[in-house]
């Protein structure tokens, strides 16, 4: 009976052996198909993508052939900011294999994994009657996230007023893709940020930190409405963003919170005042080298620095002065600027020093009656 049960538990550990290096080996059969099959279309899309239009249009076919998923699986793997004929061959191909029907499914879907694939293709339909607003608008943050990354510019500044709501998302992936794919619409979202700017009250920072690298004019003043704002932060990236501007227009404004309570108002403020080079404002960022913060300190003084030799005249000027935390900074300012080799201001030089005396007096000669006459009288008024 004990050799029975012996063979019994021998047989079927032989069992589960082969059964388990059977399905190891129709699983590693399974992936080297499947990696053949993603190998061979992703080089038939290189062709289609890169080719002549000729050897693109015999590409079509055979996509066409390619199970839905592995061609799904290998387009998600390109590059989504592909652009000019490569962008528009690859929506064609979508159009034409029927992949397009399956994004807008997988759109829908219960399952959050299955709508962030198709958020990350929402860019390849050409549908008008898609619904991307959906995706940008889904319960998961992923998803909003990779529909708003994917989103081209065209489609970028068609959704534009909901990328700006999404910059006051819960989600700190959604707010830095809506701030990103804004900058990448660029001018043409000036104006929705500035009716956003007035007339929302909701994580104005995001609004603010995109008008900081939004370099328009239009934008100062909307900027200058937040100079005053109740909110130190707020005011130092409204510093922040003047920087961008035009001296002539943004240099009062930043004069005005050079003067701020916060010490962090006031660094922003020097800082965007040496970055638009407002030579005329020198003056003012010398008189500031004495600030009871060493960060303005140290901003006055390099941007000082970066206005050129005008800035440094001024540094100079403050070596000798009463306050010893502007002569401090000063100095340090200066000493960095000589060990980049940056030239120093030219000597004094006297006009007269290479004249010989003996010439000199040649060349004058002898005084006439007119001149000992107005000496006579010198001499008489001392006397």
């Amino acid at each position: 009976m004990r050799f029975q049960l012996f063979l019994a538990a021998w047989a079927l550990f032989a069992v589960l052996v082969v059964g388990y290096l059977g399905y190891g080996s129709l699983a590693d059969v399974g992936r080297f198909i499947i990696a053949r099959r993603r190998r061979r279309t992703l080089s038939m899309l290189s062709v289609l993508l890169f080719e002549s239009d000729r050897e693109a249009s015999a590409a079509y076919d055979a996509a066409g052939r390619v199970p839905r998923r592995v061609l799904l699986d290998v387009i998600q793997t390109l590059a989504v900011d592909l652009s000019g004929q490569a962008n528009d061959r690859l929506r064609e191909l979508t159009r034409v294999s029927g992949l397009q029907q399956f994004i807008v499914k997988r759109s829908r879907s219960r399952r959050w994994r299955m709508r962030i694939q198709a958020a990350q293709l929402q860019y390849l339909v050409v549908d008008p009657n898609f619904d991307r607003a959906a995706l940008l608008a889904d319960p998961h943050p992923l998803v909003r996230a990779r529909a708003v990354e994917s989103l081209d510019d065209t489609q970028g500044e068609e959704f534009l007023d909901l990328l700006l709501a999404l910059l006051a998302d819960s989600s700190v992936a959604v707010r830095l893709a809506a701030q990103q794919k804004i900058l990448d619409v660029g001018t043409p979202a000036v104006p929705a940020l500035q009716h956003h700017m007035r007339h929302c009250d909701q994580r104005l920072i995001e609004v603010l930190e995109l008008a900081a690298n939004l370099a328009d004019p239009r934008l100062v003043e909307t900027l200058d409405e937040h100079a005053s704002a109740p909110d130190a932060s707020m005011r130092e990236m409204t510093a922040v963003a003047l920087g961008n501007g035009v001296a002539r227009l943004v240099a009062p404004i930043l004069l005005r919170l050079m003067n701020d309570d916060s010490p962090a108002v006031r660094a922003a403020a020097v800082v965007s005042l040496g970055a638009v080079g407002d030579l005329a404002s020198v003056t003012e960022i010398g008189r500031h080298l004495s600030d009871r913060s060493w960060a303005v300190r140290r901003a006055c003084g390099v941007s000082l620095d970066r206005m050129g030799s005008a800035g440094r005249m001024v540094l100079r000027q403050h070596l000798s002065d009463p306050d010893p935390f502007a002569r401090d900074m000063a100095r340090q300012v200066l000493d960095s600027a000589a060990q980049r080799g940056l030239p120093g201001p030219s000597p004094l030089i006297d006009p007269l020093h290479e004249i010989d005396e003996s010439e000199l007096a040649d060349s004058i000669g002898t005084p006439s009656s007119f001149a000992r006459g107005v000496f006579a009288v010198a001499d008489g008024l001392a006397s």
